[in-house]
């Protein structure tokens, strides 16, 4: 299968967890023996496609009146980026390099991802050309030009009415699309709540796979050492490490840490700082996997519904249990009390006490949560993954 996949950010930048998640799909592809090639925008003129890991990349310009980088420190004047929105509801102007890319490439199918900067306009010039289009969707960008219906603080239960206008484009560009993907249950639910996917197109969710490599070993735990609890990923009130903070605030002072991996606006760092016990560690940005050696148990805060944050099952290959607050497609992950806890957002209380229960945990009970989790981490291996993502996306009479 020849397969073109098309995501906002990819290697060698910061591309967070979408960009990683398609980073891995597709070099686990091209081990397959397909033809694999990579559509990804870029802050440069040029347009010279490059190879890694046996994956062609094809960077491309945005065509829009600045490039929109999603974790930015500092955001542009508003007037800007309802401009940038406006443009983005359908992009004509990233169609001519797209074109170029799919007569070069010659996919058997594009799937699409993360979309933001190139637009659904893309969905219009696939099936013009006859191509299998499969669309996975890894945030609400198809209801939100935000791409996170999160607002003021809050969970937009609904598509507000400043988002009315840029659904309805979408909605309708939607009817293009062969397959859609989600990678979660609560994600694929949301789009059919709001009406996003034609009947006319299959609909699945599909989990992202964790790197391939071997798994992790069971932990364990030195009780007379501190229970080492870890954060890691955008410092900001989405992801609840205010929270997490405060919780902590809430333990004794003495028999655990907290390393906090990764990086915020100034204004919230200094905010999150402020309030930090003095065992609360802010690290900046850190390799993943060398974090995981350095913690106990993986907290995952986010406030917002996170549509499958990849920290969580990559824990498990570390073999780490998870405590996960109950947005989005965390609870489908997690056994509560037997490969982590779950507990709701915003209660400070209620987490505190998962916390205080981790710290009274025996070495055994830690143990045997670390060995139920790498279990649980079997399920996003990249061979099982893989069988299940060919056979949604392969081309059928």
């Amino acid at each position: 299968m020849n397969i073109l996949y098309v995501v906002q950010n990819y290697y060698p930048e910061d591309t967070g967890g979408a960009g990683r998640s398609v980073q891995m799909l597709a070099e686990a592809m091209a081990r397959q023996g397909h033809i694999v090639s990579v559509v990804r925008l870029s802050n440069e003129k040029t347009k010279t496609p490059y190879i890694h890991n046996g994956v062609t990349i094809y960077p491309l310009p945005v065509r829009n009146i600045y490039y929109y980088y999603p974790h930015a420190k500092k955001q542009k004047p508003t007037w800007m980026r309802i401009i940038w929105h406006m443009i983005d509801m359908f992009n004509p102007f990233t169609l001519w390099d797209f074109n170029q890319v799919l007569n070069d490439v010659k996919p058997d199918v594009v799937n699409t991802n993360t979309l933001s900067g190139f637009s659904t306009s893309l969905f219009y010039l696939v099936k013009w050309k006859g191509i299998r289009l499969v669309h996975t969707m890894r945030d609400y960008y198809l209801m939100c030009p935000q791409s996170g219906m999160y607002k003021n603080g809050h969970n937009c239960e609904e598509i507000c009415a400043s988002c009315k206008p840029f659904a309805m484009v979408r909605r309708q560009a939607c009817k293009k699309v062969d397959v859609f993907l989600a990678n979660s249950q609560f994600v694929l639910d949301r789009h059919k709540r709001h009406n996003m996917l034609p009947e006319t197109a299959k609909q699945y969710f599909q989990y992202n796979m964790n790197a391939a490599g071997e798994m992790g070993a069971a932990r364990q735990r030195d009780i007379t050492k501190p229970l080492r609890f870890g954060f890691i990923g955008n410092i900001n009130a989405t992801k609840g490490t205010d929270v997490l903070i405060k919780a902590c605030r809430n333990l004794n002072p003495t028999g655990w840490t907290l390393s906090v991996a990764g990086a915020g606006s100034d204004e919230f760092m200094a905010y999150v700082k402020d309030m930090a016990p003095p065992n609360v560690s802010f690290l900046g940005w850190m390799n993943s996997s060398a974090f995981y050696k350095d913690i106990d148990i993986l907290v995952c805060s986010s406030t917002y519904h996170d549509p499958l944050p990849r920290v969580i099952y990559e824990a498990y290959k570390a073999g780490l249990p998870v405590i996960a607050s109950d947005r989005g497609g965390n609870p489908e992950i997690i056994e509560h009390g037997k490969t982590g806890y779950v507990y709701p957002a915003d209660d400070i209380k209620v987490l505190a006490d998962i916390l205080q229960q981790c710290l009274d945990m025996s070495a055994e009970d830690y143990q045997t949560m670390s060995i139920a989790a790498l279990r649980k981490a079997e399920m996003f291996e990249p061979s099982h993954i893989l069988s299940e993502y060919e056979e949604k996306i392969a081309i059928k009479g």
